[in-house]
């Protein structure tokens, strides 16, 4: 008990105290998490700050936790399996996922590293050359490979810190990855073999016939939150029965709200070009917003 609260000590003072650090990509011309996104890999990212105005508590766990995510800037988590079901659950259920990703914002190296050699929680490991600790169950593997990220990854650490820090590649082309950045939050699935609920009613056999999909969410800075999306399937055929799909499923929700639907605008809403169909200025509830937000509290909660 007395090592815990020294270690937790430890942590807040030279989080309050030290040296403010920034994510070694902030400056760098590209984004940590677009070196996610492998073939049926579902990539998460939020702007912490962003979030956490619109939702307070989102990352709230009365822990320690709440001073390391006030000092984020950006969470980005890639959920992936070495192996699919051919009838994979759909919506996914992120909890039979294994995980990797970080936690940009303002930590040393130096300083997390040591708090987390002093916890009675984590040992550390070395391999390659390469430093990080794990806990008992090996179900956490993290460490600051350079100050202003937390590495960590629930399975392979060594390769988690291969592929996303020492031999990066992009996998996330730049257009898209400055589309989810710009944005509240987002996510981002190649291939994808399934995908967290996001409100539409899609059947899996459509989400099967999709290329890639990035969807995010912005804010007018007024408390008004729109949906954005940019799906490319397979063919234009099928981009053309996706996008009436879309359209068929606005134009019932608004009669079921009492509402006329304008042709115009969701003309203007819901469009396509040649297999891409692209969703522009979709207005969200607070409650769709809270509930995507609500994931991504609930995601960050269950890995950190």
């Amino acid at each position: 008990m007395r090592k815990n609260i020294l270690l937790l000590s430890l942590i807040l003072l030279c989080l309050l105290t030290g040296c403010v650090h920034r994510s070694p990509f902030s400056d760098s011309g590209e984004y940590f998490f677009q070196a996610m996104g492998e073939t049926g890999e579902i990539v998460i990212t939020a702007d912490t700050q962003k979030l956490m105005e619109i939702m307070p508590k989102v990352f709230h766990t009365g822990t320690i936790m709440d001073e390391i995510f006030d000092r984020s800037t950006r969470l980005s988590i890639g959920f992936y399996k070495d192996h699919y079901a051919e009838d994979e659950p759909y919506p996914a259920k992120l909890t039979s996922f294994d995980f990797r990703g970080g936690l940009e914002g303002d930590y040393g190296s130096f300083i997390i590293n040591t708090a987390l050699s002093w916890s009675k929680e984590f040992h550390k490991e070395k391999q390659d050359g390469v430093k990080y600790y794990t806990n008992e169950t090996g179900s956490l593997n993290l460490a600051v490979p350079k100050s202003g990220i937390i590495l960590f990854a629930s399975d392979d650490y060594i390769e988690a810190y291969t592929e996303l820090f020492a031999d990066r590649l992009m996998k996330i082309p730049q257009d898209t990855a400055e589309n989810l950045a710009d944005s509240v939050m987002g996510m981002y699935v190649r291939s994808p073999l399934t995908m967290i609920n996001l409100g539409f009613e899609l059947p899996s056999s459509v989400i099967a016939k999709m290329s890639d999909a990035v969807l995010y969410v912005l804010t007018d800075g007024e408390g008004n939150f729109y949906f954005n999306a940019d799906i490319t399937m397979q063919s234009e055929s099928l981009a053309r029965t996706l996008l009436q799909l879309l359209r068929n499923q606005a134009v019932s929700s608004l009669r079921l709200k009492g509402e006329r639907p304008n042709y115009e605008v969701l003309s203007s809403q819901y469009s396509s070009e040649e297999n891409v169909v692209m969703l522009r200025g979709i207005g969200m509830s607070d409650t769709q917003v809270s509930s995507f937000a609500g994931q991504i509290g609930q995601i960050s909660g269950g890995v950190l």
